[in-house]
């Protein structure tokens, strides 16, 4: 019986012809085509970008501010958030390649290009929304608007209500209470004995010390806790919060965005931290449903 036939594979050794420029390898209606178009049409320097002013200086030169906010857009089209992987994009993905045209920046810069600037990003934003309204790329007579919860840097256990902070020191000068008793009983056993301190002793004192540290830093949380005026404070993330929605709880932040009826584009987003859509006096900036319409009545 003769063999099954298969597909026929590419020979790894032969040698071929490859087109002789990367642009070859970008289609005429490739997205980053005019993500290229679009950022080359800006006025990076107006828009506040670091690194965009005459600067003579001794070492390396910067990387284009406009190359990293082209890397930055091809991420978010891509759902690409992570600059690791947008580092290795630039190192084996042809778009990527063809987008920043040649330049390999490590993740490092890329990261702090968005910490850096996020005034200008922002503003670019707006610069975008704009653009899209004076191509009358929104409809203006319907929109949508909703809340999802995005998980933060930050786990559960690691934030704290008043409540919890009050639970744990109090299980905490319990447990301290009966280690400082075992401590003291131990004492008089030995000096009945006419014996010194045992090895136990010294475990004792050492877990004694370990919760006294841990009572400290609830002290210092509740503390925190108080003079922020804030109901709930967060160890790892600042910013994050537990938030509850229908049985959901995670630790993140509450994202709101409007959306245009005409082509799906966003028209407006902001982030709060409370779990609630219509709860206006519970979030602290107070963008929830009714603002995020005005926000988008405004721009539309």
């Amino acid at each position: 019986m003769p063999p099954r036939r298969y597909q026929p594979t590419l020979n790894r050794q032969q040698e071929m012809l490859l087109p002789g420029r990367v642009d070859d390898y970008v289609s005429g209606n490739n997205a980053v085509r005019a993500i290229d178009v679009y950022v080359n049409s800006l006025d990076l320097q107006a828009l506040d970008f670091q690194n965009t002013r005459p600067v003579i200086s001794a070492g390396q030169p910067a990387y284009d501010p406009s190359a990293l906010l082209k890397l930055y857009l091809y991420g978010y089209l891509q759902g690409i958030r992570s600059s690791r992987k947008l580092e290795r994009e630039t190192r084996r993905n042809l778009e990527a390649m063809w987008l920043a045209e040649g330049l390999q920046p490590g993740y490092k810069t890329i990261a702090d290009f968005r910490k850096v600037n996020s005034n200008a990003l922002k503003a670019t934003h707006r610069d975008f929304l704009l653009l899209c309204k004076e191509l009358s790329l929104f409809g203006g007579g319907e929109v949508a608007v909703d809340g999802s919860f995005f998980n933060a840097n930050a786990r559960k256990q690691g934030i704290y209500t008043d409540a919890k902070l009050e639970q744990h020191l109090a299980c905490l000068d319990k447990k301290i209470a009966d280690y400082q008793q075992t401590l003291a009983e131990q004492d008089r056993a030995d000096d009945a004995a006419g014996k010194g301190s045992l090895v136990d002793d010294e475990q004792l004192q050492q877990k004694l010390a370990l919760l006294q540290a841990k009572q400290a830093e609830k002290r210092a949380l509740r503390q925190q806790l108080k003079d922020s005026g804030d109901s709930q404070v967060a160890t790892v993330d600042p910013d994050a919060r537990l938030l509850s929605k229908r049985g959901q709880t995670v630790a993140g932040y509450h994202v709101q965005i409007v959306v245009d009826a005409k082509h799906k584009l966003i028209v407006a987003e902001d982030v709060c931290q409370d779990g609630n859509d219509t709860h206006l006096h519970l979030c602290p900036r107070g963008y929830q449903l009714a603002p995020m319409l005005e926000k988008a009545q405004n721009l539309l």
